[in-house]
């Protein structure tokens, strides 16, 4: 079992975790209650994508509504010492939707796929099998 320390300001705060898209590292919020993985669209234009190189639009439920997403497919995203290869992701504008934060995207269950996993609040750690 593999653990992974996270640090939160207060017990209002997300966990947030370093992720990998090549050489640059970003962090993204741990969101069990994401279905899919979903990046600030300006870190994603920042990683050196397009919108041209989106594969589709979708449409998704957010906490603060529905949005029209657009769809990327990353080469390779490692997290937590996961790597996921081709992982399709949303993206859109947080700014445009009044969402200002500190992490640049979150991390949905389906990273998560066939992964077992523990969030221990207690000892704030993330235990990964």
């Amino acid at each position: 079992m593999r653990k992974y320390p996270f640090k939160r300001k207060d017990k209002d705060s997300l966990i947030t975790v370093p992720c990998r898209i090549g050489i640059d590292t970003i962090a993204l919020a741990l969101d069990t209650g994401a279905s899919h993985t979903t990046f600030d669209l300006t870190q994603i234009l920042m990683l050196g994508y397009s919108v041209t190189d989106a594969i589709r639009m979708e449409r998704v439920k957010t906490g603060g509504g529905t949005v029209e997403t657009y769809v990327f497919v990353l080469k390779q995203l490692t997290c937590l010492g996961i790597t996921r290869t081709n992982i399709e992701v949303s993206a859109y504008d947080f700014f445009a939707f009044n969402i200002v934060a500190d992490f640049d995207g979150v991390l949905g269950l389906d990273f998560f796929e066939d992964v077992k996993f523990c969030i221990d609040l207690k000892q704030k750690e993330i235990n990964i099998q």
